[in-house]
């Protein structure tokens, strides 16, 4: 019985581990608050978010679709990004939050995106955070068809 049990107790540890995420598995974050907003602007430099909106997202369908792919957007090296990114994305919260600057390197048709934080101080070298070719896919889908 003693053996029985030792081996049950290994393979159920051996499960519950394979179920985490790899170690250094880190995702995108946003508030914990509705977003009200998702504003879209060409880039233009890296220390400061363009103000001339090309497209603003206030559906939550659409809304919902740059929060999925911003929070499983996961952490990679820094050479996952290209040059420069394609798009500024502002995501705006209620009034009285603070709202959240985003780089966008959006991939083509089938293939991943890239987003990073805006942060002024180093010259484009923050950490960058990879989505799927699905997220990519209904991302261009709304860009690129209200920016026509």
């Amino acid at each position: 019985m003693k053996p029985l049990l030792t081996i049950m107790m290994l393979y159920m540890t051996a499960l519950l581990t394979g179920c985490g995420k790899e170690p250094g598995y880190e995702t995108m974050q946003l508030l914990n608050e509705q977003v009200t907003e998702i504003r879209i602007s060409a880039f233009e430099a890296w220390d400061d978010m363009n103000g001339e909106t090309l497209v603003s997202f206030k559906d939550a369908k659409d809304i919902r679709v740059f929060e999925d792919a911003i929070r499983n957007a996961h952490k990679q090296r820094d050479d996952a990004k290209r040059d420069d990114p394609d798009y500024d994305v502002t995501v705006v919260y209620p009034q009285g939050f603070p709202f959240h600057a985003i780089k966008l390197w959006l991939g083509g048709e089938g293939q991943e995106s890239v987003f990073s934080y805006m942060s002024g101080d180093d010259g484009g070298h923050e950490a960058v955070y990879v989505t799927s070719a699905k997220y990519t896919d209904r991302m261009r889908e709304l860009i690129l068809q209200e920016g026509d």
